[in-house]
């Protein structure tokens, strides 16, 4: 779509004057050394031991995109970032971070590594991209902790670079490699991994396919070891979530007018912003989270659709995601300093058309509803400041499908035929949203 690219456009250069903190293509960064201007340099490594994981911290001159993940065999940590310099000096770290060498080197034209060995295997709890404020400059945000106190992030990727696994997959670094470790200064040789990072559980082992049919990205919420709201006789939210996203990818696909991806397809925890990401990196077309809360009063029943805002448009949608937004408080990792960073991101140029095109959206939702004689909120198109929702170049929206707190309508959430009218009717909402984009001249 034409103005889905100028967003993606604008996006980009706003990218480099600073206003944003978001990804950045490798490509970006070696067009960006040719010309004349800095390029990457790694200034610093940080760790600080916390009770329940390490926090390992990266200093950057400039933001970057990145893939972390790790590997056994022997067991390491690893990092990817567009070709960098290094000018760290002395690198202290507390005894509880595992770490025995740390190394850094190529790996495949334009991609340079970074390589933390470890005496044990390790788990990735968590990552996060923070701009520079202050005397703080732009830094890369790592926890893990031991796998035997949380194996869910052994097998994930984390990050949205994007590299030749075929290539890099080889060694763990092109020789000659840079040992960084106080403890050994000799040259380290290059490590075959016994195997290679595997996709995270939330994504196809693809990307979904090129072509002219739009891409919707499905996010059923909650999942894992958050159940999201309860209801009756033990009924979760994230079960109904997963239910209702599974239901709508079907319609979608039925249709033979979209691919359809789905954030998570079994009952796994996903970070808030891993959901972001997912849409993102496949360039999508379309950002759907699907959820059923609760409310202290019960008899409140109905369905709403959600939009991003700084301001909440009522005190009880400010609550609703307070509370949806601290779902990865669950999992150990508090977004919040994540979030008072890219606040202003909110009210950019860049992202102003996503948001309107995001409202429209849900207002062709909230007619179609009606047609359907599906039971909605008053004034149903609501906003707040919905993290879910923060991807600054794909129109999101989150619809509350209604209310777990009310056993009548969580019952009805409960069956296929409910949830197929819902479908039914999120797929008109859907045509019709793509029929007005076509006609203002997208793709």
């Amino acid at each position: 779509m034409l103005m889905k690219t100028i967003v993606r456009i604008a996006l980009m250069l706003t990218l480099w004057t600073g206003v944003m903190m978001c990804a950045i293509a490798p490509q970006a960064a070696l067009a960006q050394k040719s010309a004349g201007t800095a390029p990457l340099t790694v200034t610093g490594i940080r760790f600080g031991a916390h009770e329940d994981k390490t926090r390992l911290v990266i200093d950057l001159n400039a933001p970057a995109q990145y893939r972390a993940f790790t590997l056994q065999g022997p067991d390491r940590l690893v990092i990817d970032l567009p070709h960098f310099g290094w000018t760290v000096g002395t690198i202290t770290r507390p005894t509880s971070t595992l770490v025995t060498d740390i190394r850094q080197g190529p790996t495949q034209p334009g991609i340079s590594r970074i390589v933390i060995d470890m005496n044990q295997a390790i788990a990735i709890r968590g990552t996060m991209m923070l701009p520079r404020s202050g005397q703080n400059g732009d830094r890369l945000v790592i926890d893990y902790s031991s796998a035997a106190k949380d194996a869910a992030g052994q097998n994930q990727i984390f990050g949205t670079l994007q590299i030749n696994d075929a290539v890099a997959g080889n060694n763990d670094l092109q020789t000659p490699v840079q040992t960084v470790s106080a403890s050994a200064a000799q040259t380290v040789q290059a490590i075959t991994p016994t195997r290679k990072p595997s996709a995270p559980q939330n994504q196809n082992n693809t990307a979904a396919p090129k072509g002219e049919r739009p891409l919707i990205v499905l996010d059923a919420g909650h999942g894992g070891n958050d159940p999201g709201a309860l209801g009756p006789n033990g009924l979760k939210e994230k079960n109904i979530t997963l239910a209702m996203a599974r239901d709508l990818k079907k319609a979608l696909e039925d249709t033979g007018r979209y691919r359809v991806m789905m954030t998570r397809d079994k009952d796994v925890y996903l970070r808030l912003g891993q959901r972001v990401q997912i849409a993102r990196h496949h360039n999508a077309d379309l950002f759907i989270s699907l959820h059923a809360d609760s409310l202290d009063r019960k008899h409140v029943s109905g369905a709403s659709i959600y939009t991003l805002s700084e301001k909440a448009s009522d005190s009880e949608s400010a609550r609703l995601a307070e509370r949806e937004n601290q779902s990865d408080l669950i999992a150990g990792l508090d977004l919040s300093v994540e979030d008072e960073e890219v606040a202003s991101i909110l009210v950019n140029l860049a992202m102003r058309d996503t948001m309107n095109q995001s409202k429209f959206f849900a207002n062709t939702i909230v007619d179609v509803m009606q047609s359907h004689s599906l039971s909605l909120l008053d004034n149903p198109h609501r906003y707040a400041g919905f993290a879910v929702l923060k991807a600054p170049d794909v129109p999101s929206v989150l619809i509350e499908a209604g209310f777990m707190s009310n056993n009548q309508e969580a019952n009805k959430l409960n069956t296929p035929a409910h949830r197929a009218r819902i479908a039914a009717a999120i797929v008109r909402g859907i045509d019709a949203y793509f029929e007005q984009v076509r006609r203002n001249g997208g793709n």
